[in-house]
């Protein structure tokens, strides 16, 4: 009888617990001693079903709909949820009209991100506020300072072209050096562009400009500033021209500097990952080939960290007469390289890392054993949207291991010496 009454309850309590339809309880079927216990489990029943209804419209942003009665314990924190999305649902209208004093201390890392969120806002508004100030004054002053504005054109290290607006014709040209040719070629840019901008956004009698780079034939760059302006009474365009060239050198040298390993000249980390993301976002099918160098604490311990120097460049060298160009071949750091082949089976992989890993092992230009380990992991073309780069290779790190434990007993199983 009392395995009955508690098989009976227990299999309810399950039911509550995991069933989306809970099947009922018939607490007439349950002995007179068990009947109560019956009776708290179908109030347990009710409380569960309030809540899992209340948590739903809280999960989707109802913040006005099914609210429990008091005595249900159980949703209690909910409550405290709700309180609190309802209070910063007001704050938020509060900031949306322009009131950015709101703060929130009550929802941990969230109230750092809606606090500096506020704050940002406020400066920026007072940054706007500032700028339109300046534009005002800037545009009622523009007339009186015409004279003094063709002074300042006529120091200024930049060129500059004004066009009149109707047919573009030049109404005034700075000429900075002798480079006929060039200024006639990043001029001819200057009058597609305004083109391209006549009377598209803006009337005639508007003021406005932007902002556009342009590269000429000689690989020279130019930041150009071009705006709509009243010139000497006429309605024009105004170009000008500033030379970047230099400062795009710098600025490629130091990206190339920023994702390059200095040793072997590969690409690093930074420059896997960000490959490593397009390349996964494109769809594509790929191969990723993990590589762990064996033997470099060795050789770095027995020959010197310059040696140590050459067994990396040589294993980079050779990788690199044995990919395609639009491979991505990058060391990782230490003695982790990463390869990554565009649409290749996984077994022509294995083949290609097979004749590499046999080139190493075969260069006899020093005494010592070369060797390397490698894991390989494929990506088919319908991979998941959200796979991520560290798992890939936290993946093909594990299939490496297995074959640097294997290449560590065959090679050293008797000599006692540590794993590389």
């Amino acid at each position: 009888m009392e395995d009955k009454n508690c098989e009976l309850l227990f299999q309810y309590l399950k039911s509550i617990l995991y069933d989306p339809s809970v099947q009922p309880l018939d607490i007439s079927s349950l002995d007179e001693p068990y009947q109560k216990l019956g009776m708290g489990l179908q109030y347990l029943e009710k409380s569960v079903q309030e809540m899992k209804e209340y948590s739903a419209e809280l999960s989707t942003g109802v913040l006005s709909g099914f609210i429990p009665p008091r005595d249900n314990f159980l949703c209690s924190n909910l409550k405290n949820i709700h309180a609190n999305l309802n209070h910063l649902t007001w704050q938020a209208k509060q900031v949306a009209k322009g009131d950015y004093s709101q703060t929130v201390s009550y929802l941990g890392e969230f109230s750092e991100a809606f606090n500096t969120m506020t704050r940002q806002l406020r400066e920026r508004e007072d940054s706007l506020k500032r700028e339109a100030e300046i534009q005002k004054k800037h545009a009622s002053m523009m007339e009186s300072y015409s004279q003094l504005l063709m002074e300042l054109i006529n120091r200024s290290k930049e060129d500059i072209l004004v066009l009149r607006a109707h047919d573009l014709t030049v109404l005034y040209c700075s000429q900075k050096d002798d480079s006929a040719i060039q200024n006639y070629e990043i001029h001819k840019l200057c009058v597609e562009q305004t083109k391209s901008h006549s009377g598209q956004y803006f009337s005639v009698e508007d003021s406005y400009e932007w902002n556009w780079e342009a590269e000429d034939s000689s690989h020279r760059f130019y930041k150009v500033t071009s705006g709509r302006m009243k010139w000497q009474g006429e309605s024009a365009y105004t170009h000008i021209i500033h030379e970047i060239t230099n400062e795009k050198k710098r600025e490629k040298l130091l990206k190339a500097e920023a994702y390059q390993d200095k040793l072997t000249k590969l690409g690093n980390r930074y420059f896997f990952q960000e490959k490593a993301n397009e390349l996964l976002s494109s769809n594509e099918k790929l191969v990723f080939c993990y590589c762990d160098l064996d033997h470099l604490k060795y050789i770095n311990d027995e020959y010197g960290h310059l040696e140590g120097d050459w067994y990396l460049t040589l294993f980079a060298d050779i990788v690199k007469r044995s990919i395609r160009k639009e491979d991505i071949f990058a060391r990782l750091g230490g003695d982790e390289f990463c390869i990554i082949l565009k649409k290749c089976p996984k077994a022509m992989a294995e083949q290609k890392m097979q004749q590499i890993l046999s080139s190493f092992t075969g260069d006899k230009s020093r005494e010592y054993e070369k060797s390397f380990s490698y894991g390989i992991v494929e990506i088919p073309e319908d991979h998941p949207e959200n796979i991520q780069v560290n798992d890939i290779i936290q993946k093909a790190d594990i299939l490496m291991y297995l074959q640097k434990r294997s290449h560590y007993q065959k090679i050293h199983k008797n000599s006692g010496e540590n794993e590389c």
